[in-house]
């Protein structure tokens, strides 16, 4: 199959509503910072922040004036990328071979504050109100005329990356021609407040790999690109490789040997057909705290050996800020721009480089001029998500190839573990009462006091129950029973309408009532949306493929991804889980939502002689069967497994 390549790029941002616009202002040094004005941000040490220009964001509430700023940036930098890519933006159109990937760390904040603050004001919250966060990815596809397959992803803020996996499978299996990815989240004060107090940011300028170096500030933006695989498609740039995995080590520590990291960059080079010694230039994480930029530079090290002394390493978020969850998009799109001018945006504020960072070349202070075909992009995120690209100009021969999908090779289902209301254990039972899956009134109350612990070896000062209900169904699924496979070879692939929404409401209402100052810094990283899936990983030592899908989607998306993994041979067993903790106060008065979790443990081939198998089928099987979160992961799967 031919492989995977850019065919339209959009992009808006702190330095402007356009790639060209922001490519031209970070080659002439410029950065995207200013006071913030969305809201209130006097209580903070930091008032400085990569907020959109104010003509952009005018613009942007005038030609979407019922939008949450969100929603209006991702739709502006779709249609840039669809009209570069020659395919036209047909609202309520549905073009059926044109799919749709949305990727963020927070979602669209401004609307679920809006939505909160109207429960905490009246006691009450409405479906109309909540829609707007709940709604985005169906409201997106009905905007731009996607009619294909859609997923919606969150890991943290190596999202934008990771997203283009996913991307890449939907191509792979024949299910769509392009692909429309996108990465975006907007500030708010919800996430500014939980990153404050968890002291990421810094009150000096951000200085990647600089001795002086003290934290991140974070940005807004929308970063879109149009994957393809049509040879008569607009080729902006190849993108032979692509790979996710987990650190399976800390939720908000890099391990210091900076393995995933490597391994991370490494699969994605593998997958290209390519080796370290190809690549050219490299676009870094480089967040500017003193544990990313160290780990990072011996991940480098470690992979590219004697030459990364000589290669070029960019550190764009000196200049864009760190876009959390649209940053290894928008990096990728900076990459290639700078592959076609032959011009790389500098590394400013860079003085004194951190020993611990050498021999790292980021092009400090001033713009250079090179001329390169073959990059390597690294991302990286809070619960130990990675993820890595690889990209080369399109005059290049093809390397690698894209491997296609084969809906009848069977996967095996060697167990499946559940948590649900009345109904806890293992095994094929689960087959025999789809009822168990299916909401009732009342039934959530009978998980109100489970725990973990009987399940879990770790101490968990805090744990959202959405977390517990996960990684008891993980271990009852035999995640701890890793035997002889590596633990770099087992992944995981979760799926959530909700996640962990109910410690992120508890953390906002810390916000609203007591104030920034004690809003609890503990409970925030529990309330992302890929929380529980990070946790799974860290627990069960599975440092293998990574990828977690939240929101109101087709559970498919989250079993293709674990397929995929093991007919490409990245992976010997994959866990898909599906999981939701409904928290009344949280969501719409009224809505149905059944809590719990279930895993399933997946293999390429049959058990060994002595085992069996629960049962087996095809990706063909599973894509004729229709699905939706609409009632949570927990009923999407009932709808899925009840043939």
């Amino acid at each position: 199959m031919n492989n995977t390549s850019f065919s339209g790029m959009g992009l808006v941002c702190c330095l402007g509503g356009s790639v060209d616009e922001v490519y031209q202002r970070m080659c002439a040094g410029e950065a995207g910072f200013r006071l913030i004005d969305r809201f209130d941000p006097e209580p903070y040490a930091q008032k400085m922040a990569g907020q959109l220009p104010p003509d952009v964001e005018e613009k942007l509430r005038q030609d979407f004036p019922d939008e949450d700023i969100a929603a209006a940036m991702i739709k502006y930098a779709g249609a840039q990328a669809l009209a570069q890519a020659g395919i036209p933006a047909k609202a309520g159109q549905a073009d059926r071979r044109l799919a749709l990937v949305l990727a963020t760390n927070f979602g669209p904040m401004e609307s679920l504050e809006w939505a909160w603050r109207e429960r905490l004001d009246t006691q009450s919250l409405s479906d109309a109100s909540f829609a707007p966060f709940d709604d985005i990815i169906q409201d997106t596809a009905a905007a731009l005329g996607c009619g294909g397959p859609q997923a919606q992803i969150s890991m943290s803020c190596a999202s934008g990356a990771a997203a283009l996996s996913v991307a890449r499978d939907m191509l792979a299996a024949d299910r769509a021609d392009h692909v429309l990815v996108f990465a975006y989240d907007a500030l708010s004060e919800f996430c500014w407040c939980g990153l404050s107090n968890l002291r990421t940011i810094t009150t000096d300028v951000m200085r990647p790999f600089d001795k002086r170096r003290s934290g991140t500030i974070f940005s807004e933006g929308a970063a879109a690109v149009v994957l393809t695989t049509k040879t008569d498609a607009p080729a902006l740039a190849a993108m032979p490789g692509a790979a996710t995995n987990n650190n399976a080590f800390h939720m908000t520590a890099p391990s210091k040997d900076a393995e995933g990291s490597r391994l991370v960059m490494a699969a994605a080079l593998h997958a290209a057909g390519m080796t370290a010694d190809a690549i050219e230039h490299i676009c870094a994480h480089a967040t500017s705290t003193s544990a990313n930029d160290s780990t990072e530079a011996a991940a480098l090290r470690n992979l590219f050996g004697t030459r990364f002394a000589a290669l070029t390493t960019a550190a764009h978020k000196s200049q864009l800020g760190h876009l959390m969850g649209a940053a290894g998009l928008a990096e990728a799109i900076i990459t290639v721009m700078a592959m076609q001018n032959g011009v790389i945006p500098p590394t400013i504020n860079h003085e004194q480089l951190d020993p611990a960072c050498e021999p790292v070349n980021c092009i400090p202070r001033k713009a250079v001029v090179k001329q390169f075909q073959t990059a390597i992009t690294n991302s990286a995120g809070i619960g130990g998500n990675n993820a890595a690209l690889v990209i080369h100009s399109p005059k290049l021969p093809a390397s690698g190839s894209l491997q296609a999908l084969d809906p009848y090779q069977p996967v095996f289902v060697r167990q499946i573990g559940w948590v649900l209301p009345g109904h806890i254990g293992k095994g094929g039972e689960i087959l025999e009462h789809p009822e168990w899956l299916q909401w009732q009134d009342g039934r959530n109350q009978l998980l109100a006091d489970f725990s973990a612990k009987p399940y879990i070896s770790s101490v968990k000062g805090y744990l959202d129950p959405a977390g517990a209900f996960l990684l008891a169904a993980m271990s009852l699924a035999g995640a701890g029973e890793a035997g002889d496979i590596p633990a770099t070879r087992r992944g995981i692939s979760s799926l959530s309408r909700y996640g962990a929404l109910g410690s992120a409401f508890a953390f906002f209402s810390q916000l609203a009532e007591k104030g920034p100052r004690l809003a609890s810094p503990l409970i925030f990283p529990h309330g992302y949306s890929n929380t529980a899936g990070n946790l799974a990983a860290i627990e069960f030592n599975c440092a293998g493929p990574h990828m977690v899908f939240y929101g109101r989607q087709n559970p498919h998306e989250a079993l293709a991804f674990a397929i995929a993994r093991l007919q490409d041979g990245s992976a010997d067993e994959m866990f898909t889980a599906f999981y939701e903790s409904a928290v009344p106060a949280a969501l719409p008065d009224g809505r149905r939502l059944l809590s719990g979790g279930i895993a399933v443990r997946l293999a390429a081939g049959p058990a060994p002689a002595g085992q069996e198998d629960i049962f087996s089928f095809t990706p063909a099987e599973l894509f004729d069967r229709p699905a939706g979160t609409d009632n949570g992961s927990i009923a999407a799967l009932a709808q899925l497994i009840s043939w």
